[in-house]
């Protein structure tokens, strides 16, 4: 099997999917990292930061009021992306908030297939005590930054392959 696909990580200021405030994508060719992107996202005014979101991630307005919009920065992301499968861990979550990015700016690009790292890990370790990023990561010996996108999308790209 031939491993080559995009893993990505969003954060979100509160539960509106269209509510990013960081990206990050992780290319995989062959089963190896070749090249990562990271970038804040500047959710739209009206999207208020949660604090219990803030908690988690440590992102506030402030953090982001210089980041460029999801609109301006989707050209880049897709460019990245190509014709690649997504890879997320709990993929309906990251698949869900891209889909409300490009549905709140009216984007009609198609979404790319999405595969889920936790489903693959649940597959491959049943015997794990659940198959969080965290507790999977700390299984394979994978650091992590727990909740910063580019660690988190590193550490799904990582299972998936270990998973195959």
């Amino acid at each position: 099997m031939k491993l080559d696909f995009c893993g990505i990580d969003f954060e979100t200021a509160c539960p509106a999917k269209g509510s990013a405030c960081s990206v990050a994508l992780v290319r995989v060719r062959s089963g190896v990292i070749t090249e990562t992107m990271h970038s804040l996202i500047n959710p739209p005014d009206w999207m208020t930061f949660y604090a219990n979101f803030t908690d988690i991630h440590g992102l506030t307005r402030k953090d982001v009021k210089e980041a460029p919009t999801f609109d301006v920065l989707w050209p880049r992301m897709k460019e990245f992306i190509g014709d690649d499968c997504m890879v997320a861990h709990y993929a309906v979550f990251d698949r869900g908030v891209l889909e409300g990015c490009l549905a709140y700016y009216k984007i009609t690009d198609k979404l790319p297939p999405f595969q889920c790292s936790m489903l693959a890990s649940r597959r491959k370790w049943p015997e794990l005590p659940n198959h969080k990023l965290n507790t999977v990561s700390a299984f394979l010996g994978i650091e992590l930054n727990h909740h910063e996108a580019l660690s988190d999308a590193i550490a799904c790209s990582r299972i998936f392959v270990e998973a195959q």
